[in-house]
């Protein structure tokens, strides 16, 4: 039996739930789409994977940075150098005007935003310059601080949470989409099929469907086929990511970009990750501030082979721990190590207490404030000797004392001339015991998913706009290759209220 539409012929669907526009995904993305299609007149439902207690995605667990171009002109020059011409110079310089509206499109929310004091970028390029960073404040003051963020990212996701609750919008929690449902002939989506208390349901979009449901982190047989194939990382965010947006659009026809663009983030404690299923970082190795201490990183040949003080976050520097070596069919430097005496132990806890990331915010697991409980889980070896951690640890005993013997020389010498680690922050491991513990790497983000145009819509693989499908945020994010940290918010700000504004805009199929 099939039922008309007013262009083709369907197999009947009975649908559950309907609405003008449908938005998957409850993240700041989402919730920008949810309202600026409310206030354009469409009724609209959300639906969300995640319980809500764990909804927002990583929106609801970043710094809440937001990098917003001063000068849009001038901004679309530094995209198109760190994009590496995966986006067209005309898509650019709409981008750097739609995020340049981000304050207002706040502040007209009612939602109070100020400049905060941070250095306007980390990647030198013409027109880097031309941004302020800005986050959520209160009485004036930002609620954001450069290295531990004090709740800006969680305050505005609970603020636009209230924003969408304020509308009487829709939210369907516990209801992953799984698949998008679009006439054969003329190519429109109609609906989601999605599930809901452990059956499936269709929900009924008469406008337009929005995609803002995150990016592929958590999906290990995504990230091995496009990235390192064997090696394990640890998300920082949502575990709730695994991709489904992207398997939606491509049963559809979207095309694909910026798959391999990855924000890699300080690297976490493997052990512990593993058992709590997200990364529980160290901030000790590549932090955005070196630390001081009698410490080092190395392979499992017991050599160091980077500058542990070197900032990964937002960066490509991890790319050092991912070298592969062809001729031994290896990535050398996997596992990887930290390594450090009893006097840095003593320091304080080497896993920190922040307001940012899955792990801090849901309290999953809180670090012995001398590291002394996670000796006593076996998650830090002890030894007397660095030849009996080596033992211990699997890692090359020559290899590890022979490395210990030369970094104390260059902590003498006031001089690191192998790797150039500040000499300010060298300290002789020369205190036993000694420790050791297994770190991995960790992931901010991806930012690959469905390529788009400037209005949100998703593009097929001949360039051609899918009828009534958009995507904002994380999924198909428009950096190509560098990142600028902030830029994920804005974009996500930016391209949910232009898609949520453009899919309300479409008519009704009938």
């Amino acid at each position: 039996m099939v039922i008309g539409t007013d262009r083709a012929l369907l197999p009947e669907i009975r649908w559950d739930y309907e609405a003008d526009v449908v938005v998957v995904g409850f993240g700041y993305a989402g919730a920008l789409a949810a309202i600026a299609a409310h206030d354009a007149g469409a009724e609209v439902i959300i639906l969300e994977k995640a319980p809500e207690h764990f909804a927002g995605g990583n929106s609801r667990v970043s710094g809440g940075g937001m990098r917003i171009p001063v000068n849009p002109h001038e901004a679309a020059k530094y995209y198109k150098a760190i994009c590496f011409g995966t986006v067209s110079d005309e898509d650019l310089a709409v981008a750097a005007e739609l995020m340049s509206r981000v304050p207002d499109i706040l502040r007209e929310l009612g939602i109070e935003i100020a400049e905060l004091g941070l250095p306007r970028t980390r990647h030198p390029a013409s027109g880097s310059e031309s941004f302020k960073i800005y986050s959520m404040a209160k009485n004036g003051k930002p609620l954001f601080e450069p290295i531990a963020a004090i709740g800006a990212g969680y305050l505005l996701y609970e603020t636009l949470k209230k924003c969408v609750a304020d509308r009487g919008i829709k939210v369907l929690y516990e209801t992953p989409a799984v698949k998008l449902i679009q006439n054969p002939l003329t190519r429109e989506i109609l609906g989601v099929r999605a599930k809901r208390n452990g059956n499936v349901i269709h929900v009924k979009a008469k406008r337009a469907v929005v995609l803002a449901c995150g990016g592929y982190e958590n999906n290990y047989e995504m990230w091995i086929n496009f990235n390192f194939p064997g090696v394990r990382v640890y998300p920082w965010g949502t575990p709730y990511n695994t991709g489904d947006g992207i398997k939606m659009a491509l049963d559809v026809g979207a095309d694909l970009w910026h798959m391999v663009s990855v924000e890699w983030d300080c690297p976490c404690i493997k052990v512990a990750s593993e058992i709590y299923g997200c990364a529980i970082q160290t901030r000790v190795v590549g932090p955005l501030r070196p630390r001081v201490g009698s410490y080092i990183v190395v392979n499992k040949y017991g050599r160091r082979f980077m500058n542990e003080c070197k900032t990964l976050v937002h960066r490509k520097e991890p790319l050092e721990i991912t070298y592969f070596d062809h001729e031994r069919l290896e990535y050398p430097n996997i596992p990887f190590y930290l390594i450090f005496d009893e006097k840095f132990r003593l320091k304080g806890p080497i896993v920190e207490k922040t307001t940012l990331g899955w792990n801090n915010i849901f309290n999953l697991y809180e670090w012995s404030h001398d590291n002394s409980a996670e000796i006593e889980r076996g998650w830090i070896v002890k030894a007397d000797t660095p030849e009996e951690l080596a033992k211990k640890m699997g890692i090359d005993p020559e290899g590890l004392t022979n490395t210990i013997s030369s970094y104390n020389r260059f902590c003498e010498m006031g001089d690191d001339p192998i790797f150039h680690r500040p000499r300010e922050t060298m300290v002789p491991l020369d205190t036993p015991p000694y420790y050791g513990v297994e770190l991995a790497l960790t992931l901010t983000n991806t930012q690959g998913g469905p390529k788009h145009n400037m209005r949100g819509q998703v593009l097929d693989i001949e360039g051609r706009p899918i009828p009534r499908l958009y995507v904002a945020g994380e999924l198909g994010a428009i950096w190509g290759f560098v990142y600028p940290g902030g830029s994920n918010i804005a974009e996500a700000i930016a391209f949910g209220y232009t898609a949520g504004k453009n899919a309300a805009a479409e008519e009704p199929w009938k």
